[in-house]
Protein backbone atom coordinates (compact mmCIF):
# COMPACT_ATOMS: atom_id res chain seq x y z
CA UNK A 1 0.00 0.00 0.00
CA UNK A 2 2.80 2.38 0.87
CA UNK A 3 4.50 1.76 -2.40
CA UNK A 4 1.45 2.33 -4.43
CA UNK A 5 1.27 5.85 -2.37
CA UNK A 6 4.97 6.48 -3.01
CA UNK A 7 4.13 5.58 -6.64
CA UNK A 8 1.38 8.21 -7.11
CA UNK A 9 3.70 11.19 -5.28
CA UNK A 10 6.22 10.23 -7.73
CA UNK A 11 4.05 10.34 -10.58
CA UNK A 12 2.30 14.00 -9.37
CA UNK A 13 5.30 15.22 -8.52
CA UNK A 14 6.81 14.49 -12.13
CA UNK A 15 3.59 15.84 -13.35
CA UNK A 16 3.98 19.33 -11.59
CA UNK A 17 7.85 19.57 -12.65
CA UNK A 18 6.98 19.25 -16.39
CA UNK A 19 3.98 21.60 -16.33
CA UNK A 20 6.40 23.85 -14.48
CA UNK A 21 9.15 23.57 -17.23
CA UNK A 22 6.46 23.93 -19.63
CA UNK A 23 4.87 27.69 -18.24
CA UNK A 24 8.62 29.18 -17.27
CA UNK A 25 9.43 28.01 -20.91
CA UNK A 26 6.60 30.23 -21.91
CA UNK A 27 6.96 33.01 -19.98
CA UNK A 28 10.96 33.00 -21.13
CA UNK A 29 9.99 33.15 -24.78
CA UNK A 30 6.77 35.23 -24.96
CA UNK A 31 7.11 37.57 -27.95
CA UNK A 32 8.67 41.30 -26.56
CA UNK A 33 5.33 43.05 -27.47
CA UNK A 34 4.03 41.83 -24.44
CA UNK A 35 6.63 42.88 -21.68
CA UNK A 36 7.29 45.91 -23.67
CA UNK A 37 3.11 46.63 -23.63
CA UNK A 38 3.81 46.17 -19.68
CA UNK A 39 7.10 48.31 -19.50
CA UNK A 40 4.65 51.25 -21.46
CA UNK A 41 7.81 52.85 -22.68
CA UNK A 42 6.77 53.30 -26.30
CA UNK A 43 8.66 56.02 -28.78
CA UNK A 44 6.90 57.32 -32.24
CA UNK A 45 8.88 56.37 -35.57
CA UNK A 46 7.46 57.10 -39.26
CA UNK A 47 5.61 54.55 -40.95
CA UNK A 48 4.15 54.23 -44.57
CA UNK A 49 0.45 54.86 -45.02
CA UNK A 50 0.42 53.36 -48.39
CA UNK A 51 2.74 51.38 -50.57
CA UNK A 52 5.72 53.60 -52.19
CA UNK A 53 7.66 52.05 -54.69
CA UNK A 54 11.43 52.08 -55.34
CA UNK A 55 12.95 55.27 -56.81
CA UNK A 56 9.86 57.21 -55.45
CA UNK A 57 9.84 60.64 -54.17
CA UNK A 58 8.28 60.56 -50.50
CA UNK A 59 5.26 62.87 -49.92
CA UNK A 60 3.73 63.92 -47.30
CA UNK A 61 0.16 62.06 -47.83
CA UNK A 62 1.97 58.67 -47.31
CA UNK A 63 3.74 58.58 -44.40
CA UNK A 64 2.73 59.16 -40.63
CA UNK A 65 3.77 59.12 -37.39
CA UNK A 66 2.72 55.86 -35.10
CA UNK A 67 3.49 55.08 -31.58
CA UNK A 68 5.85 51.66 -31.46
CA UNK A 69 6.90 49.64 -28.31
CA UNK A 70 10.45 50.97 -27.36
CA UNK A 71 11.89 47.24 -27.44
CA UNK A 72 10.58 46.91 -30.82
CA UNK A 73 11.46 49.76 -32.92
CA UNK A 74 13.73 48.54 -35.89
CA UNK A 75 17.46 49.93 -36.17
CA UNK A 76 17.50 52.83 -37.87
CA UNK A 77 14.10 54.06 -37.90
CA UNK A 78 12.78 57.32 -38.43
CA UNK A 79 11.42 59.48 -35.58
CA UNK A 80 10.25 62.62 -37.70
CA UNK A 81 8.26 62.97 -41.05
CA UNK A 82 10.71 65.69 -42.08
CA UNK A 83 13.27 62.74 -42.53
CA UNK A 84 11.47 61.15 -45.06
CA UNK A 85 9.74 63.94 -47.14
CA UNK A 86 11.54 64.34 -49.74
CA UNK A 87 13.70 61.75 -49.43
CA UNK A 88 13.98 58.80 -52.26
CA UNK A 89 13.54 55.27 -51.86
CA UNK A 90 15.67 52.49 -52.79
CA UNK A 91 13.35 49.89 -51.99
CA UNK A 92 9.73 48.95 -51.89
CA UNK A 93 8.01 49.70 -48.62
CA UNK A 94 4.69 47.97 -48.05
CA UNK A 95 2.00 50.23 -46.33
CA UNK A 96 1.81 50.08 -42.32
CA UNK A 97 5.66 49.31 -42.30
CA UNK A 98 8.52 51.55 -40.98
CA UNK A 99 10.58 54.03 -43.27
CA UNK A 100 14.04 52.81 -42.29
CA UNK A 101 17.05 54.98 -43.40
CA UNK A 102 18.46 52.51 -45.41
CA UNK A 103 15.50 51.83 -47.52
CA UNK A 104 16.18 55.32 -48.89
CA UNK A 105 18.50 57.09 -51.24
CA UNK A 106 22.18 57.77 -50.05
CA UNK A 107 22.23 60.67 -51.78
CA UNK A 108 20.70 63.73 -49.81
CA UNK A 109 19.82 67.62 -50.87
CA UNK A 110 23.41 67.98 -49.58
CA UNK A 111 24.98 65.65 -51.18
CA UNK A 112 24.52 67.22 -54.38
CA UNK A 113 25.12 70.70 -53.08
CA UNK A 114 27.35 73.26 -54.30
CA UNK A 115 29.37 73.17 -51.53
CA UNK A 116 30.54 69.78 -52.71
CA UNK A 117 30.62 70.09 -56.18
CA UNK A 118 34.75 69.91 -57.13
CA UNK A 119 36.36 72.93 -58.82
CA UNK A 120 35.61 72.60 -62.16
CA UNK A 121 32.33 71.45 -61.90
CA UNK A 122 28.80 72.07 -62.11
CA UNK A 123 25.73 70.61 -61.70
CA UNK A 124 23.01 69.84 -64.69
CA UNK A 125 19.71 68.78 -65.30
CA UNK A 126 18.96 66.83 -68.31
CA UNK A 127 15.56 66.87 -68.70
CA UNK A 128 14.30 63.22 -70.66
CA UNK A 129 11.21 61.22 -70.86
CA UNK A 130 13.98 58.37 -72.28
CA UNK A 131 11.93 54.94 -72.06
CA UNK A 132 14.43 53.79 -68.64
CA UNK A 133 14.19 57.11 -67.05
CA UNK A 134 10.19 56.97 -67.49
CA UNK A 135 9.94 53.63 -65.98
CA UNK A 136 11.32 54.34 -63.05
CA UNK A 137 15.13 52.30 -63.97
CA UNK A 138 17.36 54.82 -63.31
CA UNK A 139 18.84 55.43 -59.66
CA UNK A 140 20.88 57.54 -58.40
CA UNK A 141 24.19 56.05 -58.05
CA UNK A 142 24.16 54.96 -61.90
CA UNK A 143 25.96 55.34 -64.34
CA UNK A 144 24.91 56.15 -67.94
CA UNK A 145 25.77 56.46 -71.67
CA UNK A 146 23.75 59.10 -74.20
CA UNK A 147 22.61 57.85 -77.45
CA UNK A 148 21.45 60.46 -79.91
CA UNK A 149 20.50 60.40 -83.52
CA UNK A 150 20.74 63.69 -85.28
CA UNK A 151 20.10 65.17 -88.64
CA UNK A 152 23.71 65.71 -90.37
CA UNK A 153 23.04 67.22 -93.98
CA UNK A 154 20.06 67.29 -96.22
CA UNK A 155 18.56 64.31 -98.15
CA UNK A 156 17.80 60.57 -97.97
CA UNK A 157 19.73 58.71 -94.95
CA UNK A 158 20.98 62.10 -92.86
CA UNK A 159 19.66 60.36 -89.99
CA UNK A 160 22.66 59.28 -87.99
CA UNK A 161 23.02 57.56 -84.08
CA UNK A 162 26.08 57.55 -82.09
CA UNK A 163 27.00 57.53 -78.49
CA UNK A 164 27.96 61.08 -76.93
CA UNK A 165 28.83 61.22 -73.31
CA UNK A 166 30.06 58.65 -71.99
CA UNK A 167 29.94 57.25 -68.09
CA UNK A 168 28.10 59.87 -66.84
CA UNK A 169 27.33 59.72 -63.09
CA UNK A 170 23.70 59.67 -62.08
CA UNK A 171 24.01 62.18 -58.76
CA UNK A 172 19.90 62.97 -58.79
CA UNK A 173 16.99 61.83 -60.09
CA UNK A 174 14.23 64.73 -60.18
CA UNK A 175 10.61 63.22 -61.05
CA UNK A 176 6.56 64.48 -60.31
CA UNK A 177 5.26 64.39 -57.64
CA UNK A 178 1.57 64.86 -56.17
CA UNK A 179 2.92 68.48 -54.67
CA UNK A 180 4.60 69.35 -57.59
CA UNK A 181 2.90 67.26 -60.81
CA UNK A 182 4.46 70.37 -63.35
CA UNK A 183 8.32 69.02 -62.37
CA UNK A 184 9.70 67.74 -65.26
CA UNK A 185 11.66 64.41 -65.80
CA UNK A 186 15.58 64.67 -65.18
CA UNK A 187 18.51 63.21 -64.22
CA UNK A 188 21.22 65.39 -62.41
CA UNK A 189 24.78 65.17 -63.29
CA UNK A 190 28.03 66.69 -62.54
CA UNK A 191 30.27 67.41 -64.94
CA UNK A 192 32.96 69.88 -66.59
CA UNK A 193 31.69 72.73 -68.09
CA UNK A 194 32.61 71.43 -71.67
CA UNK A 195 30.16 68.75 -71.23
CA UNK A 196 27.42 70.85 -69.94
CA UNK A 197 27.15 72.61 -73.30
CA UNK A 198 27.01 69.28 -75.05
CA UNK A 199 23.92 68.44 -72.73
CA UNK A 200 22.99 72.03 -73.21
CA UNK A 201 23.20 70.98 -77.37
CA UNK A 202 21.83 67.83 -77.20
CA UNK A 203 18.56 69.26 -75.00
CA UNK A 204 18.24 72.12 -77.62
CA UNK A 205 18.67 70.96 -80.87
CA UNK A 206 16.61 68.57 -83.01
CA UNK A 207 18.06 65.58 -81.44
CA UNK A 208 16.74 61.87 -80.16
CA UNK A 209 18.69 61.20 -77.24
CA UNK A 210 17.94 57.62 -75.10
CA UNK A 211 20.30 56.16 -72.29
CA UNK A 212 21.89 53.12 -71.60
CA UNK A 213 22.99 51.83 -68.21
CA UNK A 214 26.10 50.54 -67.42
CA UNK A 215 27.69 47.88 -65.72
CA UNK A 216 28.67 49.18 -62.03
CA UNK A 217 32.03 47.33 -63.37
CA UNK A 218 32.52 49.03 -66.78
CA UNK A 219 34.26 52.50 -66.32
CA UNK A 220 36.04 52.79 -69.83
CA UNK A 221 35.23 54.56 -72.65
CA UNK A 222 33.98 52.31 -75.38
CA UNK A 223 34.78 53.33 -79.07
CA UNK A 224 31.55 52.76 -81.26
CA UNK A 225 30.97 53.01 -85.27
CA UNK A 226 28.45 55.82 -85.92
CA UNK A 227 25.22 53.73 -87.55
CA UNK A 228 23.26 55.24 -90.49
CA UNK A 229 21.09 53.91 -93.18
CA UNK A 230 24.26 53.21 -95.27
CA UNK A 231 25.57 51.26 -91.71
CA UNK A 232 22.32 49.33 -91.65
CA UNK A 233 22.26 48.19 -95.29
CA UNK A 234 26.32 47.36 -95.56
CA UNK A 235 26.30 45.23 -92.55
CA UNK A 236 22.55 43.43 -92.43
CA UNK A 237 22.68 43.23 -96.67
CA UNK A 238 19.62 45.22 -97.15
CA UNK A 239 19.10 46.37 -100.28
CA UNK A 240 18.08 50.17 -100.74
Amino acid sequence: MRASRSWIFLVIGVVLAVATGIVLYQIAASPPTAQATVNGATVSIVVATADIAPRTVIAADVVTMKAYPTDLVPPGALTGQTDAVGATTSIRISKGQPVLRDALSAASPSAVSSSVIPAGKVMVAFPTNDPLTTAGLVSVGDRVDLLATVVVGTGEGTRTTQTTLQNLDVAEVILPTKEQPQRVRSLVFVVDHQVALVLKYLRDAETTVDLTIRSRAETALVKTTKVDLEYLVNTYEMKK
